[in-house]
């Protein structure tokens, strides 16, 4: 036992290392459409949480630790049309194999830049590129009573023109599940890993590092679940206090940097999400991210920033989903996903 808990505490210090040198201040990570919520369902949630119950393969993707039975040769497609004509599209397979425990997951995520004007000195078009993002990840579950333990290795890359980036990333974690009661917890460590060859010169950027711990759970005797994730736990302080902004004045009429209180530096790492079960085929979801709504609101304005909702629909062995997030005034992503489980199994 002392020797588990031991490995467990220097485990923490490595990683909380690697967190501090890892995270970026200012959106510098590369690679960020790995941040993305993988599917509609986990963006109508508030894009973050890793204790989603489902059969969508692609929540992998999310967590690898969600790979369990009810996965079994499950298929998932999901498109987002994101900003200008930049769209994000992820594929998954999840399946078990005899004489082998555990479930194991292959996803591919691309995200299309689209083609790209190709000008010279003075604004002369000479050509057009094109320019992509994508992850090819391989991921393994096992469940050993009520725990389940999983990863995933991605291999990460970027390409611009004839200009490469691309890299090694590894999620991995654990996941309780409630024997009795609809409960599951557990945390996840993602994009572990390193970039290299930064499109041929420059400092080479460091992935989205994150560290999660989440909750999901029912009440027993009400139509709704919940889920509530903390997000970023290697990096406690993730306020963006721009001093052109945030500012007061000292007594002297001098502009000094406003202070950011604890609750705030706090909250800005919870995810919150709720479902409405209305029906054991269809529900209503909705989701509130602080960490965005803060970063992307307007000062002059407040608008839905940080909120999303959608809603989930299951025929026979199909299932699709629907999510919309809203990110400032009149921009919002909408996130379409279809699911079949080519072995049926019992709601």
């Amino acid at each position: 036992m002392a020797r588990h808990l031991s490995f467990a505490v220097v485990l923490v210090l490595i990683l909380q290392a690697y967190g501090a040198w890892a995270q970026p201040t200012g959106g510098r990570a590369g690679l960020t459409f790995l941040q993305i919520p993988a599917d509609a369902r986990s963006a109508a949630l508030g894009g973050r949480h890793l204790t989603l119950p489902g059969r969508e393969s692609s929540l992998f993707l999310l967590n690898p630790t969600l790979l369990d039975s009810s996965k079994n040769q499950s298929l998932s497609l999901s498109l987002l049309p994101y900003l200008a004509d930049t769209r994000l599209i992820n594929l998954s397979y999840a399946a078990s194999f005899k004489k082998i425990n555990g479930v194991w997951a292959g996803g591919i995520q691309y995200f299309n830049y689209g083609t790209i004007s190709q000008t010279d000195d003075l604004g002369n078009t000479t050509g057009e590129f094109r320019a992509a993002d994508y992850a090819l990840s391989v991921g393994y579950g096992n469940t050993i009573q009520n725990i389940t333990i999983g990863g995933s290795v991605k291999w990460v890359g970027s390409m611009v023109e004839n200009y490469q980036l691309w890299g090694v990333a590894l999620d991995w974690g654990a996941t309780f599940r409630h024997p009795r009661r609809d409960l599951t917890a557990g945390f996840v460590v993602k994009n572990l890993g390193f970039l290299t060859q930064n499109y041929g010169g420059g400092e080479t950027p460091p992935l989205p590092f994150d560290i999660r711990l989440g909750l999901t759970f029912k009440p027993e005797y009400m139509p709704l679940r919940f889920s509530l994730t903390a997000h970023h736990l290697n990096a406690f302080d993730m306020v963006y206090n721009d001093p052109a902004l945030f500012l007061d004045f000292d007594a002297n009429g001098n502009r000094v940097p406003r202070k950011v209180t604890l609750p705030e530096k706090l909250f800005r790492h919870l995810t919150l999400g709720a479902e409405v079960l209305i029906h054991p085929n269809f529900r209503l979801m909705a989701g509130y991210d602080h960490l965005r709504r803060q970063e992307l609101r307007l000062q002059t304005r407040n608008s839905l920033e940080g909120i999303s909702f959608g809603a989930w629909l299951r025929v026979k062995q199909f299932e699709f989903g629907y999510g919309r997030a809203q990110y400032t005034p009149g921009l919002a992503m909408h996130t379409f996903s279809a699911h079949v489980q080519f072995l049926k199994q019992h709601p």
